[in-house]
């Protein structure tokens, strides 16, 4: 047993020794939160998730953002608690400095009745369920948790000042005072010494906590270390010392607390905390961890640690405030002496340590010893030069590329030479480095350089002269081919093939500033992602471009280095942080280097070892992640109202409300999913019943407000966490707000009462008038009706001469109008849908075959509808029959202006009085059958082209044909080459102007765009179904306020 231990005591130093260089990512709290104080004695957790804290001020409760005043009942100033406890049930303990003890039931306090006026110094429970306040120099009071007034008073002989206690479970009671431990018997009314156990040195015993899964102790002693206590086979107990530790036996220990995996961590005065690793039924402890303010704690003296059902670490301070350890997977490492370099630029493998670049040297790291080499200094042959970028190769060389001196190559052997120096300033400045078979690629500030890696020759170079956008290289990535891609300035991405040249991608990379792309990273799918300045990374792959910006939840849009791991997650460097992006879920994670001294993330400065541990260099050190310490989420925020403002009165979270009628009741209702692990990531979603339709969108938002009147009403409240954990139910509470006397329901039947036998009376005087007037009417009705009808039949006989001219009209028209099948001929995807407002409609539309290459497609709105319409629309006809068919012009630019001029000429628009101002908005379409072509112009009608899944709105000129007389019209040709697929669509303003919907507003060009945008895709005739349908819909019982022309070819 002591040679176990002895060599695990030899581990014990070595791992102290070397944490003292870790800082662990610790979040701290204080006023800023606040806190009552910056002195803490106790911490727990009730089973709402609320974190309750004890301060010299007094109580707090804490939902992961703010930490709420609690008062004690009695409203006592003066008092905070000393100890607290959470027995089996769940049930929160609370002992004060006063004496008094206090049960928190459903986050109300309810003191208990004892005589006691001496500090409560620790709590424990029975296998009975029993719970036992231990006062200092006083008693030990037995409570009876389901008759909370039910208490006993149970006295220790001899009197000690008990300081700590823990129940055995063989049911002795060890008792820690100012100078032994007592082991002592509970009887009915006293609790009984057995034993006592010396060898402390006089050191008060503060803390006796048990080992986990075995029948040793660990004590904790004021000043003198701990101990360990163990149990022999006959029952006796013996204490000895993890002898030649020296750090262990000066402790003084304040508090201890055994988490879920069975380590046991100490607060200590002076010396942070301390974390006891054991291991197997015998007690052995292969480790031991301090934590100090070096190591990220906001200070060193620890009075209490507490773990909360997420596993977090917290940790209260004597002056300090609060800290929590959510996990150890982050630690931050600043190599070297004070006076070294501790910006790291570079991170790779080199032999069996890693290689910690900075730019002027480097150092070598052993991450399991948590301990860098000496700091290697480096010196070029023009003297001092600063250093720009490194890479290790299969060899273990090392190449250094510098500020303006080339490129230096150290061999294993620990010899440096320059390699490589072209002369020229700019390609003498090597961003970036990339050693691939026997070529050496180099990022330079005047392109790219392959160099021999066997004699050192330029062999290619490339920069704006041979096709890049920019000679600027920040990063070549060197793909499995050979080929490397571009980080530079550009809005695509450029790859370099030293056998075919220089290629860019297709799809542009979008962004709200000038590209420029920092660094690149390639995922296991081979996609290329590339962090830039200011529009955050790109996903490309090879037929489209993502972007994740700060709307996706990255940290900043500024990125810096760029990593896709083992796992697909991206690890994007930022300022002062890095964001975690999982591209299978969408989500994002980001963490600050507060932990890390507030460092920004160097360019290109980050890696993934063969282990999976990710390393990230920063201005001020090395941040690393071990996902084997990552504890996975596995609990769900615990939904909880933190109070609730009605009307500027503030309440406390009850079930239901109930408020006597007001005209209006002002409500805020402040929430939290509590999770501490990451309270900044918690969604949530609200659903108020009786006021709200539907749930509110999902966000981070933790306030409610309404404005309710009288009712009943249920808020509902959930949330997930970034894992999408969430609780099953969803939290609730009721509000009822009474109606006003005048609507209850005797008021209502009283009053109806009296209205209808006021009524009846009424009612019955109105007959007997009303008797008479209707004789009278009568007889006058039955006049003047013989008159009416006689009038009607004229009328009628009128209208129907009328009809039958408009209908022979309308037969003219029809006739005039181009047979569509003919425009099937050569367009098999096409529809025309015609729709008169009358009986003869203003809009029309023409087409021809102008030769065996072009085909003429005319979509017209004349001015007016009815009849007028009607003749304008077959004047249009007619002479774009003669324009295109006779005088052969086929430009429609051309077309529109011969067309314009012979109106005025038809109608004589030039004359100055006595002539009307009709004309036509008109689009011309000539196609080209044999290769797709199009070209168009257009007098005041849009054109929507549906061109590879994009819609274009195209508008055209602003001048109608015919019309207002102006003394200059132009009209644009307007030219594209289609594919196959794409459809163009013209139509006139009917359908865009027509009311209807459920606010009975016009359709407009948006809402139009917006369905083209679901329906192109279909076949012609299902779209020409649907519009129609959609027009039905969107009118309703609406009339139709003008002629409906809608045109539609698919090439």
């Amino acid at each position: 047993m002591r040679k176990t231990l002895f060599s695990t005591l030899v581990c014990i130093v070595f791992f102290t020794g070397l944490s003292s260089g870790q800082v662990f990512r610790f979040r701290n709290f204080g006023a800023e939160n606040n806190l009552p104080s910056r002195v803490i004695y106790t911490i727990s957790q009730s089973p709402d998730g609320y974190l309750w804290v004890g301060t010299t001020e007094g109580l707090a409760r804490f939902d992961g953002f703010r930490f709420y005043p609690v008062v004690f009942p009695d409203s006592v100033s003066g008092r905070y608690p000393t100890a607290s406890f959470t027995d089996s049930r769940g049930d929160t303990w609370f002992g004060c400095n006063d004496g008094t003890v206090f049960y928190l039931k459903k986050r109300s306090l309810r003191q208990v009745s004892l005589s006691n006026s001496s500090a409560v110094s620790a709590f424990f429970e029975d296998q009975g369920g029993f719970v036992y306040a231990v006062a200092q120099r006083k008693s030990v009071f037995r409570i009876n948790p389901g008759k909370i007034d039910e208490v006993k008073e149970i006295h220790v002989m001899s009197d000690p000042v008990m300081l700590s206690a823990c129940l055995d479970p063989s049911g002795e009671l060890l008792l820690g005072t100012q100078e032994n431990l007592l082991v002592c018997r509970i009887t009915a009314d006293s609790i009984l010494i057995r034993d006592r156990i010396e060898g402390f040195d006089y050191s008060s015993i503060v803390t006796v906590n048990k080992l986990k899964g075995t029948q040793d102790f660990i004590i904790g002693t004021d000043g003198n270390g701990i101990f360990h206590l163990t149990k022999s086979a006959g029952g006796e107990y013996s204490i000895s010392r993890f002898s030649g530790y020296p750090e262990l036996e000066m402790l003084t220990v304040k508090n201890a607390m055994t988490d879920t995996d069975g380590n046991m961590w100490l607060s200590t005065s002076g010396s942070g905390a301390v974390k006891l690793v054991f291991s197997g039924p015998d007690g052995s402890m292969p480790g031991v961890q301090f934590f100090s303010r070096s190591s990220g704690l906001a200070g060193d003296n620890v009075s209490v640690i507490f773990q909360d059902a997420e596993k977090n670490i917290w940790l209260g301070f004597n002056g300090d405030g609060l800290s929590m350890l959510n996990n150890e997977a982050f630690q931050f490492f600043a190599p070297g002496k004070e006076r070294d370099p501790k910006s790291i630029i570079h991170i790779g493998r080199s032999g069996s340590n890693y290689l910690l670049g900075t730019p002027a040297g480097f150092y070598t790291f052993n991450p399991p010893d948590g301990e860098a080499g000496p700091f290697v200094p480096f010196t070029g042959l023009s003297g001092k030069v600063e250093i720009a970028s490194f890479f290790e190769d299969d060899e273990n060389n090392i190449w250094i590329g510098t500020k303006g001196d080339g490129l230096y190559k150290r061999n294993s052997a620990g010899k440096t030479d320059r390699f490589f120096r072209s002369g020229d300033s700019g390609s003498d400045y090597i961003a970036n480095i990339c050693v691939a078979g026997e070529n050496i690629w180099l990022s330079t500030l005047n392109g790219v350089i392959i160099v021999s890696k066997r004699t050192g020759t330029i062999k290619k170079t490339y920069n704006i002269n041979t096709g890049l956008p920019h000679n600027s290289i920040n990063q070549i990535l060197v793909a499995d081919d050979g080929s490397g891609y571009v980080a530079t300035e550009s809005d695509r991405l450029y790859r370099i093939d030293p056998d075919e040249g220089i290629s860019s991608s297709g799809v542009p990379m979008y962004g709200r500033l000038l590209n420029k792309i920092i660094s690149l990273a390639r995922d296991k799918e081979n996609n290329i992602w590339a962090a830039t300045l200011g529009n955050g990374v790109f996903r490309c792959t090879p037929d489209s471009v993502q972007g994740i910006s700060t709307s996706n939840g990255l940290l900043s849009n500024y990125a810096y280095s760029i990593l896709s791991d083992r796992e697909d997650q991206v690890w994007i460097g930022h300022e002062r942080g890095f964001s975690v992006y999982s591209p299978g879920i969408g989500t994002t994670r980001t963490y600050t280097t507060d932990f890390a001294k507030g460092g920004s993330c160097n360019p290109n400065a980050i890696y993934e070892s063969a282990d999976g541990k990710i390393f990230i260099g920063t201005t001020e050190g090395l941040v690393m992640y071990d996902r084997s310490k990552d504890r996975k989420k596995e609990t769900a925020p615990v939904n909880n109202i933190n109070y609730i403002v009605i009307n500027d009165v503030e309440y406390q979270y009850q079930p239901v409300f109930s408020f006597p009628y007001r005209k209006r009741y002002n409500i805020r209702i402040n929430y939290t999913g509590i999770s501490f692990s990451n309270p900044e990531e918690v969604y949530y979603s609200t659903f108020m019943k009786n006021y709200d339709d539907d749930w509110s969108p999902v966000s981070r938002t933790r306030e409610a407000s309404y404005s309710l009147r009288d009712g009943k009403y249920t808020f509902n409240l959930v949330s997930v966490n970034e894992d999408g954990l969430g609780q099953s139910d969803p939290l609730s509470f009721e509000i009822n707000i009474k109606p006003p006397f005048w609507r209850a329901w005797w008021f209502v039947l009283s009053v109806t009462a009296l209205v209808a036998g006021i009524l009846i009376v009424i009612v019955r005087q109105r007959e007997k008038a009303q008797k008479k007037i209707q004789e009278y009417l009568e007889n006058e009705l039955a006049a003047r009706t013989r008159v009416v009808i006689k009038q009607k039949e004229e009328i009628e006989l009128q209208n129907l001469e009328i009809t039958d001219s408009i209908n022979y009209a309308r037969r003219i028209q029809s006739s005039i109008l181009p047979d569509i099948n003919k425009l099937r001929e050569h367009f098999r995807e096409a529809f025309i849908i015609l729709q008169p407002r009358d009986i003869v409609s203003g809009d029309f539309y023409w087409f021809d075959k102008f030769d065996d290459e072009r085909f003429i497609l005319v979509c017209a709105d004349s001015t007016g509808h009815g009849v007028p319409g009607a003749f304008m629309s077959m004047i249009g006809s007619t002479l774009l029959q003669d324009i295109v068919l006779r005088q052969r012009i086929s430009r429609p630019s051309e077309i529109l202006a011969m067309l314009d001029r012979q109106v005025f000429s038809t109608l004589n628009q030039n004359l100055e009085t006595g002539v009307s101002n009709d004309g036509m908005d008109i689009v011309v379409c000539e196609f080209s059958l044999k290769n797709k072509y199009i070209r168009f112009a257009s007098a005041m009608r849009p054109v929507i082209i549906v061109m590879g899944g994009e819609i274009c709105y195209i508008k055209g000129n602003r001048s109608s044909v015919g019309g207002q007389s102006v003394l200059e019209k132009y009209f644009d040709d307007h030219e594209y080459y289609l594919n196959e697929g794409d459809t163009i669509y013209m139509f006139s303003d009917g359908l865009p102007d027509q009311f209807g919907g459920p606010e009975g507003k016009k359709m407009k060009i948006a809402r139009l765009k917006n369905l083209l945008g679901e329906i192109w895709s279909l076949p012609v005739k299902e779209q020409e179904e649907r519009l129609l349908k959609f027009y039905h819909d969107w009118k309703g019982d609406l009339d139709q306020v003008d002629d409906i022309l809608f045109m539609g070819v698919k090439i």
